[in-house]
C-alpha cells in the first residue's frame, strides 16, 4: 500500500487556548486529496485542553496524535518523524493559518524540482493587532522576530531564510538519523535557543542538499499584541543571541578567555551595554532601541558560550549527545 505524499508535522503546549483551533480548521479547508497527505500532531505535554481539541479533529483530519511528555518542541518533532509516512515531510506551528492550497502548492513545487531537498514557503504576518502608526516595525528584522518571510518570487535561496512555521523536507534526506537537536528550540519557561530550525536545514545544506523557496505555498503566522513592544523584542533578542554559539560555534572570537567568555565578546558586552545605560533615559528612537536590544543580544550570547561552547570542545561522547 503506497503511504501518502506528505507528512505534516506540528507540536502544541497548551495550544488550545490560543490558535490551535484555527490551525486545524486550516487544515479542514486544505483541498488536497485527504488521501494524499497525514497530519501527526504532537501534545507536548499540555495541561489545557489540547489533548481533547486534538481528538476530536482527528475524527475530522488524517490526523495521528502523539503524546510526548517531555517538555521541549525538538523532541516533540522528532518524535514525530519517528511514525511519520510521507515522502515530504512539512513542518509547522501550532499557530499558523494555511491557504486552502498550501499542500498543494509544496506538492507541485516538490515535483517541478526535484534537484532541491528543501523547500520554504511565505510566512505572512497574521496581526492581532496592528500596530499603525508605531516605527518599531521599521526598526526589526521581521524574520528573525517573527518568523516572517514574505517574499513573493520562487527560486533557489539561503537555507538561512527557511523559517519554521513553513519547511519541507524530502523525508529521504533525513534518514533514520538527521534530527532535530533538542538542546535547541521553544521549552516552557526560562532561557532557551532558538533556530532549531535554522540549525537542521542548514544542517542538510552543508551535506549539499540544495533549498528552494516556493511563494505558492503561503502560511499566514500569528502575532499576538504582547509581542508587538519595545521590551518584547529586546528580549526576543536575548534568545536569539542565546542560540548563536549552537547555531555557528565557528564564529564564536578565538583569543584570551576571561570566566570562559573570549576577552573580545567581553569588550563588545561592554561597549553596547554603556550606549544602553546611556541612552535608555532618552526619548524613542531607532538608535536607542537597538542599543538596548545589542545588549540583551549580548547578555544571551555570553550564556550561550558557556552552555554550548564546552560541548564543541567537550569529549566525543558529550558532543555527539548535543546532536541527539
Amino acid at each position: 500500500m503506497r503511504g501518502p505524499r506528505i507528512s505534516v508535522v506540528f507540536s502544541s503546549f497548551n495550544g488550545a487556548g490560543r490558535r490551535l483551533q484555527q490551525m486545524l480548521n486550516s487544515m479542514l479547508a486544505q483541498n488536497f486529496p485527504f488521501d494524499e497527505w497525514e497530519l501527526i500532531a504532537v501534545n507536548n505535554n499540555s495541561s489545557d485542553d489540547t489533548q481533547q481539541l486534538l481528538e476530536r479533529y482527528a475524527k475530522e483530519l488524517p490526523m495521528t496524535v502523539v503524546s510526548h511528555a517531555r517538555p521541549g518542541k525538538s523532541g516533540a518533532m522528532n518524535a514525530a518523524l519517528t511514525i511519520a509516512r510521507g515522502t515530504l515531510i512539512v513542518f509547522t506551528d501550532d499557530d499558523i493559518e494555511a491557504d486552502a492550497n498550501w499542500l498543494s502548492a509544496i506538492a507541485a513545487c516538490a515535483e517541478a524540482y526535484p534537484d532541491f531537498g528543501v523547500f520554504g514557503g511565505r510566512i505572512l504576518p497574521n496581526w492581532e493587532h496592528y500596530p499603525d502608526g508605531d516605527p518599531l516595525l521599521d526598526w526589526i528584522p521581521m524574520g528573525s522576530t517573527f518568523a516572517i518571510a514574505d517574499q513573493a518570487s520562487s527560486g533557489p535561496c539561503d537555507p538561512t531564510k527557511i523559517w519554521g512555521p513553513n519547511t519541507t523536507v524530502r523525508r529521504d534526506l533525513l534518514g533514520s538519523d538527521v534530527r532535530f537537536r533538542e538542546d535547541i528550540g521553544p521549552l516552557p519557561g526560562g532561557l532557551f535557543a532558538m533556530g532549531e530550525d535554522t540549525e537542521i536545514v542548514s544542517r542538510l545544506s552543508r551535506m549539499g542538499v540544495k533549498t528552494f523557496r516556493c511563494a505558492e505555498a503561503i502560511v499566514h503566522h500569528w502575532i499576538p499584541a504582547s509581542s508587538v513592544t519595545e521590551a518584547w523584542v529586546q528580549k526576543r533578542g536575548e534568545r536569539l543571541g542565546y542560540g548563536m554559539p549552537a547555531l555557528f560555534a565557528e564564529d564564536v572570537p578565538k583569543g584570551p578567555k576571561i570566566g570562559g567568555i573570549p576577552l573580545a565578546t567581553w569588550i563588545e558586552s561592554a561597549n553596547w551595554a554603556v550606549r544602553a545605560a546611556l541612552l535608555y533615559p532618552l526619548p524613542r528612537s531607532k538608535k536607542r532601541f537597538w542599543a538596548i536590544w545589542k545588549y540583551y543580544y549580548m547578555r544571551g550570547y555570553r550564556a550561550g558560550i558557556r552552555r554550548y561552547m564546552p560541548l564543541r570542545y567537550g569529549s566525543p561522547q558529550v558532543k555527539q549527545e548535543a546532536v541527539l
